[in-house]
């Protein structure tokens, strides 16, 4: 007697194929919805945290906005956090930052700490991460830096947060050929800093303690990664009413 063969035939192959060509139609679409899920719901949690951190901050300092960044001696403290002069002459993606020696740091600790956002890890190979300790991916009005929120008369409609990221072309890896997105930590009226990551929108946070969405600008988007969808807040929604 002959032995059996377990090899596949050429239908049954043809079938197998076209099964896992469905199931990818199917899944695929799902697993970017999840992610997209993901994405809004830390956003919306970090934005929630910020917005408690500043109150808190406000509270305690005459309630007036904190500035974006000071010089030390021992380094430089970002609002988002502190990197010693060691950090600062390390190369990208190997610098060290300590969220907790922010201005807002002691808050935000208190209630947790900051999630990373998964947007960043969908981005894979063209993500350009800027620390090798961490990544921190909103950014601060800088228009609202050492003024009074008491001087707001529609705090409600003031964006103090948004979540933020820039295209690079000019640091390594990242190059003009090899665009990358990376984490950024500011939004004005002119640079196209602003990540519309959820949903296709920015997610905000207000100076009244409240969070939304806001549309991107139209013609800012950044086009040397159009699928990045970076670009600009309308300047009349982020100046300080």
């Amino acid at each position: 007697m002959k032995p059996s063969c377990g090899a596949f035939t050429l239908t049954e192959l043809l079938v197998t194929i076209s099964i896992v060509a469905v199931l990818g139609v199917i899944l695929i679409p799902a697993a970017q919805s999840v992610f997209a899920s993901s994405t809004g719901a830390t956003s919306a949690h970090c934005i929630a945290q910020l917005n408690a951190a500043a109150q808190s901050y406000l509270a305690e300092n005459n309630m007036t906005f904190w500035p974006y960044r000071v010089s030390t001696n021992g380094g430089t403290q970002w609002w988002f956090g502190f990197e010693s002069q060691q950090s600062l002459r390390s190369a990208e993606g190997k610098r060290w930052l300590d969220l907790n020696q922010g201005p807002l740091g002691p808050y935000i600790a208190a209630s947790g700490g900051m999630s990373k956002d998964p947007s960043f890890a969908r981005a894979g190979n063209t993500f350009k991460p800027k620390y090798g300790s961490t990544h921190f991916a909103y950014g601060y009005n800088l228009l609202l830096q050492g003024r009074s929120s008491l001087a707001l008369s529609s705090p409600g409609k003031t964006p103090v947060f948004a979540t933020c990221a820039q295209v690079n072309t000019f640091q390594a890896p990242a190059s003009a050929r090899r665009p990358m997105v990376e984490e950024f930590y500011y939004f004005n009226s002119t640079e196209r800093t602003v990540h519309f990551r959820v949903g296709g929108q920015a997610m905000v946070g207000y100076a009244d303690g409240s969070a939304g969405y806001l549309p991107m600008m139209a013609g800012t988007l950044d086009s040397r990664m159009p699928g990045a969808n970076i670009g600009r807040l309308e300047p009349a929604l982020i100046t300080p009413q």
